[in-house]
């Protein structure tokens, strides 16, 4: 429940009633907020030194799994590392640099071989996170943020056909208007009146009744299903769209065989069969010559070890997203963070 609706419950306004929270409720009011600052760290940078805010840091509270992510609250980002195990936050601090967050997590030497493995997004940086601070661990790349980039770049793909619909139409109207400015100043030599004619784009009517633009348009949410999870519709579309745009279609099933070698069933299988998998589908990219997927296809091969990672355990990062999603609606719920200290003594007491 937000401090607004409870407010209401008892006749006391939100604003009060967080100040009686705060400074006679709670134990924030016995140390005045000095807590949230134990963890901070003086750092070597390459101008100096620099304070790090760690508002929350429970050596207790890392294990085996852990996940790392970043997270925006007010203006300033935050690293956050979540144990996987038991969804506690074990660490956030106030920096998105490795050679911060490292000094930070070396600061507590009993954390450093406690963790086994590490999930994390593209990010170079965690990587080098993982690398130097706990060099015991292996780094899963989460399932999510492949998908996610499959995804878009088969998306790129279509708006790359529906830009060149677009670019027909805008130079078929900067014909048009060409014409228009000849005809204009005919009617002028001869003293006649000039009214301007209205732009019309002739575009074919395809057999599902789409134009090109429009079955481009309506066709995103196909593409991001399976065949068996299309509807009628989306199937019927489907056929007009691969007809039109044979690419697209290859690029879907080039989408469609990365899918299923992430699939569950593969999670715990042969480390050679799977790479097998995945090296016939860079072939099988290779031979599409589609620039999207290939540009996906070479995020892949850069963090090859940590996706194959993925199929050990099935490990992803959904708790790390989980406690973002959480965090945001406790800001949304608790005034926002204009009281910082505040905010994260509270945050620790729910999360940590």
């Amino acid at each position: 429940m937000s401090l607004t609706s409870f407010g209401l419950t008892v006749g006391v306004q939100a604003p009060t009633l967080h100040r009686w929270y705060r400074d006679y409720l709670s134990d924030y009011s016995k140390d005045g907020g000095a807590s949230i600052h134990k963890n901070d760290i003086e750092v070597k940078t390459k101008n100096g030194k620099t304070n790090i805010h760690v508002p929350i840091f429970k050596d207790e509270n890392f294990g085996s799994s852990m996940a790392i992510d970043e997270k925006q609250i007010g203006e300033d980002m935050y690293t956050i590392m979540s144990n996987r195990e038991t969804t506690k936050i074990a660490m956030i601090c106030k920096s998105m640099r490795s050679d911060e967050i490292r000094q930070v997590i070396e600061s507590h030497p009993n954390v450093k071989f406690k963790v086994k493995s590490i999930s994390r997004d593209f990010s170079r940086m965690y990587a080098k996170v993982g690398r130097e601070v706990f060099p015991q661990a292996k780094q899963v790349i989460d399932k999510f943020h492949v998908i996610f980039n499959l995804n878009s770049s088969l998306q790129d793909f279509r708006v790359f056909y529906r830009q060149k619909e677009l670019t027909k139409k805008r130079e078929a109207y900067n014909e048009f208007k060409k014409q228009e400015d000849i005809r204009k100043k005919e009617f002028e030599l001869e003293g006649k009146k000039f009214t301007k004619r209205k732009f019309r784009y002739k575009t074919q009517k395809l057999s599902n009744g789409d134009t090109h633009l429009e079955l481009l348009q309506r066709s995103r949410g196909l593409l991001f299903k399976f065949r068996s999870q299309w509807t009628e519709k989306q199937s019927k579309r489907a056929i007009v769209l691969f007809k039109e745009f044979p690419k697209l279609q290859t690029a879907y099933n080039l989408s469609i065989q990365f899918r299923n070698i992430m699939d569950r069933k593969n999670i715990g299988g042969h480390y050679l069969y799977l790479d097998k998998l995945l090296n016939q589908w860079y072939e099988d990219v290779d031979d599409s010559q589609i620039s999207e997927m290939l540009n996906f296809k070479s995020l892949i091969e850069q963090n090859q070890d940590g996706v194959m990672n993925y199929f050990i355990k099935g490990e992803t990062n959904a708790i790390a997203e989980t406690n973002n999603s959480k965090i945001q609606k406790f800001i949304a719920a608790n005034l926002g963070v204009r009281d910082k200290d505040f905010f994260f003594f509270r945050l620790g007491l729910y999360f940590a």
